[in-house]
């Protein structure tokens, strides 16, 4: 299982993302542990995923007063995102292991003063799963090679000063999304990185715009 947290994620290797701007913050935090994997409906795998989620947050890791948010789902488990009730961005996913990781200081990444998108969290958990925040704009589309891509409204953080979205495709998916986001009247076009490729890792895998 692959885990990045945004600019703040663990030490990069060929499998891990990149596209952020490198942070003098700590590593985060990270636990994972073997759990059931639930074959029911999704709500009851979302249930089962949270419950064990929650279970492996305990301590100052734990869910704050907005609980757990729903980033990707399926019938074999999901992904979460959610803020620690001292401002720290943690997410954690459950189906078949569970992991559970938090940067290590509140409000990283901090909320910037002009409109952007800034990536959370690039991992395989519900297949291949990008979270990102959209920061004084609002998010209208996103498009991979001008194909549309479903992105899930997943809610608010940072006090209300980023908006949470979620991507989710099949596989690894290496390269940018085309995002159109609203700035009051203007509508513009961002660029958001997927996960850039380690050397020669184009032929072997799915990618949106230039890898």
């Amino acid at each position: 299982m692959t885990s990045c947290v945004g600019a703040e994620g663990p030490p990069r290797t060929p499998k891990a993302a990149a596209g952020g701007t490198a942070s003098p913050s700590p590593t985060p935090s990270a636990t994972a542990t073997a759990t059931a994997t639930s074959t029911g409906s999704v709500e009851d795998a979302v249930a089962v995923a949270g419950e064990a989620v929650r279970a492996a947050a305990a301590g100052r890791n734990a869910p704050g007063s907005q609980g757990l948010l729903v980033a990707a789902e399926s019938t074999g488990g999901a992904l979460f995102v959610w803020e620690t009730a001292d401002g720290r961005f943690c997410h954690g996913a459950s189906g078949g292991m569970t992991m559970v990781a938090c940067v290590s200081a509140p409000h990283r990444p901090p909320v910037g003063e002009k409109p952007r998108l800034v990536r959370l969290v690039a991992m395989m958990a519900v297949g291949w799963n990008v979270v990102f925040g959209a920061e004084h704009e609002t998010v209208e589309s996103v498009t991979c090679d001008g194909v549309p891509v479903p992105v899930k409204d997943v809610g608010v953080m940072a006090d209300g000063r980023r908006r949470v979205h979620a991507l989710a495709f099949p596989d690894l998916t290496v390269g940018t999304v085309d995002v159109r986001v609203r700035r009051g009247s203007r509508v513009v076009t961002e660029s958001l990185t997927l996960m850039t490729p380690g050397k020669g890792d184009t032929a072997q895998v799915a990618s949106c715009g230039k890898p």
